[in-house]
């Protein structure tokens, strides 16, 4: 039997607890939209996939989708699975389309997204992106994965003590301070940069 197009699916979210009930949304969504959000949990696993299909449930970015189970042959899984890219690590980094860096440590997360490192300080010509993607872009990154979350092909690179030295020296240039304290003070030692395709 073929895949429908569309598929009638109930989310609910995940902080729903024994006290507290949240209401339950009904959409239609596209069927290749449902399979998206399964990548983002599984990657490209058909197996995995054709099993979540025909159970009709999965959690995904803090909410729970339902549906009524979907039987599928595996051509249907595998022809579906066609429209949506594989990692690729001979991708070369494309640092124009790079669009979040998220800077890490053992006990440390810092992301950066583009528009708001790109933002300027009053009376000052560059941003902070401006400073730390050609020194990140320097360090040489290495392709690691695609993320099916984030619809982009994630590059590592090894943050140095030279490359942690430029970037803490820099961040106050980031428009918000919060973020410019956690750049400067944290501890981070590998930097994700996340480009589009």
């Amino acid at each position: 039997m073929a895949l429908p197009s569309a598929v009638v699916v109930k989310i609910s979210s995940e902080a729903a607890g024994y006290v507290s009930m949240t209401p339950v949304a009904r959409r239609e969504l596209p069927l290749a939209e449902l399979v998206e959000k399964i990548l983002a949990v599984t990657g490209k696993q058909p197996q995995r996939i054709h099993e979540i299909l025909r159970r009709g449930t999965i959690v995904s970015d803090g909410a729970r989708f339902r549906w009524q189970g979907l039987s599928a042959e595996e051509r249907d899984i595998a022809e579906l699975l066609a429209a949506f890219p594989d990692a690729d690590p001979n991708r070369s980094f494309a640092a124009d389309r790079c669009v979040r860096v998220v800077l890490r440590g053992a006990r440390t997360t810092i992301e950066l997204e583009r528009e708001a490192a790109l933002r300027k300080r009053l009376f000052r010509r560059r941003g902070y992106w401006d400073e730390m993607l050609p020194a990140l872009t320097a360090a040489g990154p290495v392709y690691r994965r695609y993320s099916y979350r984030d619809r982009a092909d994630v590059y590592e690179c090894v943050v140095d003590a030279a490359v942690g030295t430029k970037l803490r020296e820099k961040a106050q240039l980031l428009a918000y301070s919060a973020l410019a304290a956690q750049v400067e003070r944290l501890d981070y030692d590998v930097a994700d940069l996340y480009v589009e395709r």
